[in-house]
């Protein structure tokens, strides 16, 4: 509770490139110790917060990453009457409560917005913020950098945030406007103009108006997050763990325990080529556990993307690593293990070429024990992941039977092998001199080394 007798919870949705400016909010913010204050950061960039989590033990940490997902993901654990969204690098004036305690007052207001300023110099920033109140004024359309509170009840009513990858704010306040009405405060949020002054002043103003033009003429909001985060259609995404990190028990039970972590990597590096390999396409490295991600990322390079696996079974860690990659805007997505290091190339471009065509499909690659080395989707189909008996020779029967009940068309690729266990290893050297090289030749030092 606070001092004026409201139960306000703040939610903020954070990134790693965030950290400076959530410092700088965590602090002003723990005047107000009566306020709770949740922080909403995607697992597999935890470690860039562990330094704010030592600092400040209220911040909490959640997946999957995507702005509307943290957000309601951040409101379902906090206990505010009313639910305060903050952006990271946003600063709330004095008495910024007074705005919901107006608004609680009024029944019929079930929610309401803060008057964006820039915390800028430039005239520009003056031109900006007389356009975005007269957007206000005229259309009655906060955006989320104005800071939205609304009843908690309501939010959950609505079902918090639809899971969009972009326009998720605007999409929230067209709902509430249904149902009631808006308290636009007078009183200023301080946004920072960090993304003006890098992309152009012009430019990102020009930018915001025509995706919400857009948006509210009816484009799918996830082909505008193609378009706003510069990403393709498709995505090949490899499903691994980190090399340090523990892992392929079953191959550990033929090797000498010093070389398990020169065997992984020797597998990751050559997995990670096959997909890079594949070109227009978006490269993700889906991790596990959630704290190796951080050393993936200084691995791949800022090409290649990193988002943290789910927890649970195969079957829930494939379910989530799609809609993940759908919820950042991909209209089809391809994912592969870590265990096929020597698969070809041309596999993964039949499944992509395969994923372009029209209708709604599952590609399967189907491996000689029953299972399957890569599938393909075009939207997310969970019931395809669940009931399956996974580590069975039923595997791929199951997942077919699951596609077939949903009437979706089955595409078969060439059957191919994982590696498993050492007769696997071996068998590389029938496979093309260019296959799996730093397996192949770890495979080859370590025969040597031990005698065969």
């Amino acid at each position: 509770m606070t001092d004026l007798g409201l139960a306000i919870s703040i939610v903020v949705p954070a990134w790693r490139d965030d950290e400076p400016q959530l410092r700088g909010l965590l602090a002003e913010l723990g005047d107000a110790a009566a306020v709770e204050v949740v922080v909403a950061a995607p697992a597999d960039e935890m470690g860039a917060h562990d330094r704010l989590r030592a600092a400040y033990p209220r911040v909490r940490l959640f997946a999957p990453r995507g702005r509307a997902s943290q957000m309601n993901a951040g409101a379902a654990v906090t206990r505010g009457d009313w639910l305060l969204f903050l952006h990271a690098d946003s600063r709330l004036s004095h008495g910024w409560h007074a705005a919901i305690r107006s608004a609680a007052r009024d029944e019929r207001i079930i929610g309401g917005s803060y008057r964006l300023t820039l915390d800028s110099a430039d005239w520009r920033a003056r031109l900006i913020e007389t356009g975005v109140r007269a957007r206000v004024r005229l259309l009655g359309l906060p955006y989320g950098d104005h800071a939205l509170f609304v009843r908690r009840d309501v939010f959950t009513a609505l079902g918090g945030y639809r899971d969009l990858p972009l326009m998720e704010d605007v999409d929230l306040v067209l709902r509430l406007k249904r149902l009631g009405s808006l308290l636009n405060h007078e009183l200023p949020v301080l946004r920072s103009a960090r993304k003006w002054e890098r992309d152009g002043w012009m430019y990102r103003s020009v930018q915001n108006v025509s995706f919400a033009t857009l948006y509210l003429a009816g484009v799918p909001p996830a082909a505008l997050a193609r378009r706003y985060f510069q990403r393709r259609r498709i995505v090949v995404a490899m499903m691994t763990r980190a090399p340090r990190m523990s892992g392929k028990t079953r191959l550990a039970a033929y090797v000498p325990t010093a070389e398990h972590l020169a065997l992984r990597t020797a597998l990751f590096y050559d997995s990670l080529e096959v997909i890079r390999s594949v070109k227009d396409v978006d490269h993700v490295v889906l991790c596990e556990p959630a704290e190796g991600c951080e050393e993936l990322r200084g691995i791949v390079g800022t090409e290649t993307d990193e988002l943290a696996q789910h927890d649970g079974d195969l079957g829930q860690r494939l379910h989530g690593g799609f809609a993940d990659l759908f919820r950042l805007g991909a209209a089809a997505a391809v994912i592969v293990g870590s265990n096929v290091p020597h698969l070809p190339v041309r596999v993964v471009i039949s499944a992509k070429r395969a994923l372009e065509e029209r209708g709604e499909r599952v590609v399967l690659g189907p491996t000689a024990d029953g299972g399957y080395y890569l599938v393909g989707l075009k939207s997310p189909h969970p019931e395809l992941f669940s009931g399956i008996e996974w580590g069975t020779d039923q595997v791929l029967q199951q997942t077919m039977a699951q596609a077939r009940r949903r009437h979706l068309k089955i595409q078969l690729l060439e059957p191919w092998y994982c590696i498993h266990q050492w007769p696997d290893l071996m068998c590389l050297e029938d496979e093309s001199p260019d296959a799996a090289p730093l397996t192949r030749a770890w495979v080859r030092q370590t025969a040597r080394a031990t005698g065969g």
